[in-house]
């Protein structure tokens, strides 16, 4: 009897042991708004994939600022209930072991690890993109001839532009989180 107490005890302590020195892969998302005026609000924290009541997390803001925890990491969307939508814009984020900076404003943005800082320089650069693509097309519009041509060819610039900056952070990014979703968002299979 007592020996087995002692392989019990001994068992328990090796148990402790080993999951004391595993390596934590928590999240933490620490964020603010640009005014105390949205405190009280909600914010959610919803996956990309799989959303319903149980992989939801929300949290109310205080201070100008909130916080979201957790150890699943996932693509995600920071967001605040639909008319506040007009003011904060919607973050795609990974919630990727360490601290991560997120700010809510009419242009949000995610920095403080590694998936994340790529993550924000793929959206600033697609949206750099988005920006010359709808001026081209405006001016595109309004010529013919010649002056098309010349549209024609910017047009097509920035296509392969962004198709030579999308293989190079697939590149990059390899399949992990963020690298696996702008894969598929993308529809670009090679890796």
């Amino acid at each position: 009897m007592i020996m087995q107490n002692k392989t019990l005890y001994v068992l328990l302590l090796i148990t402790c042991c080993i999951s004391c020195n595993s390596p934590k892969k928590d999240f933490k998302i620490t964020g603010s708004v640009p005014s105390t005026k949205y405190d009280g609000e909600w914010i959610y924290l919803v996956p990309i994939e799989g959303a319903n009541s149980h992989t939801v997390d929300s949290v109310k803001i205080a201070n100008a600022s909130f916080t979201f925890e957790g150890n699943i990491e996932r693509m995600s969307i920071i967001r605040s209930r639909a008319l506040l939508r007009l003011k904060l814009q919607e973050l795609l984020i990974v919630t990727e072991p360490g601290t991560t900076k997120a700010i809510l404003d009419s242009v949000s943005s995610a920095h403080g690890t590694p998936q994340n800082d790529a993550l924000q320089l793929w959206k600033e650069e697609r949206e750099k993109s988005m920006s010359a693509y709808s001026f081209v097309t405006a001016g595109l519009r309004s010529v013919s001839g010649k002056d098309s041509l010349r549209w024609l060819s910017q047009k097509d610039a920035i296509i392969k532009r962004e198709k030579l900056f999308n293989e190079r952070f697939l590149k990059e990014q390899g399949d992990n989180t963020v690298g696996t979703f702008v894969r598929k968002l993308t529809g670009n299979s090679n890796k």
